[in-house]
């Protein structure tokens, strides 16, 4: 049975089809048909199956995450970047303006996973398969409700007691209409409490689905996210030592990060699909003239091929002088959202942070340093300072996470927020009305008790 989509005018309402079965459909008012909708065990795995559409599409994973944050962010270059996307470039993102795509994306994901927790009763066929059903929904809900309070609210560590707003959290399939904004500590406890939830429920390996590992590096993820660097350690720990991801030592690594097949490093994945237009905005920013480059400053340009050993320049196009990220060219296709590399660097800085394990940290860095400078570069001692580690850490994490999963706008943030300084481009601060995406208007002018995010610029 093949899943398609159609969307109603409310945001959170959604009408999808299974071809040559039924009809599963979520009315505008909210109300759900639940017998005539869902009746059977298939129709849930269908159900399941349909929430990695939208995760993977174009609007959400499959590029646009990645791109609007690195339009806040330092390293991406805006110069050329007109209309919606022009906007957020310049911190004057809009409630009317191109937001509204990458919004509802993820709350799809989330209104068909609560779906399959409610209609979880319907598997019979073993306990194990509601378990990994349920783990699954969990995990997709949980990272979902993560990426949208990172780009849609202040960071956690903004307010005291992280009472400031986030966004609204969602744990039914039916429209809850009149809701406000939930705070951003209880959106950061409902991430968590999914994502623990999924680590138990998950298996140890789950073909191309999310597994307990990608549940555990996500929670790695959050934690470093919320500078809570002891659970973050130990999280990131568990996956490196205990999951069949395996750091990629090979010099060749950089040239089939996103190959197909997946890298051995992938924790969780998503795969191209030829009946769906996925990864279309990694691979192509809509300007032919970029050659599917992803457009950069010169000084990223510069700072990222300055070291002619270093085997990551490999990313780094220049075209008659136009610059740009080419990771994402490879054909076939593949997208690891979490990989050891990033985990790496995760309990790396954490350690460093915590002024302990730093053995373990220099290791981690030191293991990343080699494959890309192939040996040149000087390792960092054992004996190397927490002060050094981080710095190393942070510098490198800049070049392997550059156009990934948001990572460089959310550094900037979480260290900001940890009370560090820290600017994006121009010199925006970290805390600045402008660098949160606008809520599409349709959110708060029917509901009274949806507040809007404050509307302005950073400089």
């Amino acid at each position: 049975m093949k899943f398609s989509k159609i969307f109603f005018l409310s945001l959170s309402a959604a009408s999808v089809s299974i071809t040559a079965c039924k009809k599963i459909e979520i009315k505008p008012d909210g109300s759900v048909e639940t017998i005539q909708a869902i009746t059977r065990e298939s129709d849930v795995k269908d159900v399941l199956n349909a929430a990695y559409s939208p995760l993977a599409g174009s609007d959400f994973y499959g590029g646009r995450l990645q791109k609007l944050s690195e339009y806040l962010a330092d390293q991406a270059n805006g110069a050329s970047v007109t209309s919606y996307d022009g906007d957020i470039v310049n911190y004057k993102s809009s409630p009317n303006g191109g937001t509204f795509e990458f919004y509802k994306e993820p709350y799809y994901v989330i209104q068909r996973s609560n779906k399959v927790i409610e209609s979880i009763n319907l598997v019979t066929s073993s306990q194990a398969t509601r378990d990994n059903y349920v783990g699954q929904a969990k995990f997709l809900r949980g990272m979902s409700h993560f990426e949208l309070v990172r780009l849609f609210a202040q960071p956690y560590g903004y307010s005291t007691g992280n009472t400031h707003p986030g966004i609204v959290i969602r744990t039914k399939s039916e429209q809850e209409l009149g809701r406000a904004r939930n705070s951003v500590d209880e959106v950061y406890t409902s991430v968590l409490n999914d994502l623990r939830e999924a680590q138990n429920l998950l298996p140890s390996t789950n073909g191309i689905y999310p597994t307990k590992w990608a549940a555990k590096g996500y929670l790695a993820r959050v934690f470093f996210q919320m500078n809570k660097f002891d659970s973050a350690y130990k999280y990131a720990n568990e996956v490196i030592a205990g999951s069949t991801a395996t750091f990629a030592s090979s010099n060749t690594f950089y040239l089939t990060r996103f190959n197909n097949p997946v890298s051995s490093e992938a924790v969780f994945y998503l795969v191209n699909d030829p009946n769906n237009l996925r990864f279309g905005a990694l691979r192509n920013d809509g300007a032919e003239h970029l050659s599917l480059a992803l457009p950069i400053t010169a000084s990223t340009y510069s700072s990222g091929t300055a070291n002619s050993t270093d085997l990551r320049k490999n990313w780094y196009t220049n075209t008659a002088g136009i610059l740009g990220i080419n990771k994402y060219k490879a054909n076939p296709f593949v997208l690891p959202v979490l990989h050891i590399t990033e985990l790496k660097l995760i309990r790396a800085e954490s350690a460093a942070e915590l002024n302990t394990n730093l053995a373990t940290a220099v290791a981690d860095i030191n293991d990343i340093t080699n494959r890309a400078y192939g040996g040149t570069l000087t390792a960092l001692l054992p004996s190397a300072s927490a002060a050094t580690i981080k710095s190393r850490v942070r510098a490198e994490r800049k070049l392997e996470m550059i156009y990934e999963s948001g990572d460089r706008l959310q550094q900037i943030k979480r260290i900001g927020a940890k009370g560090e300084p820290s600017v994006s481009h121009g010199g925006a601060p970290w805390n600045c009305n402008g660098m949160l995406l606008q809520f599409p208007a349709s959110e708060f002018n029917v509901n009274a008790n949806f507040i809007p995010n404050v509307t302005g610029g950073c400089l």
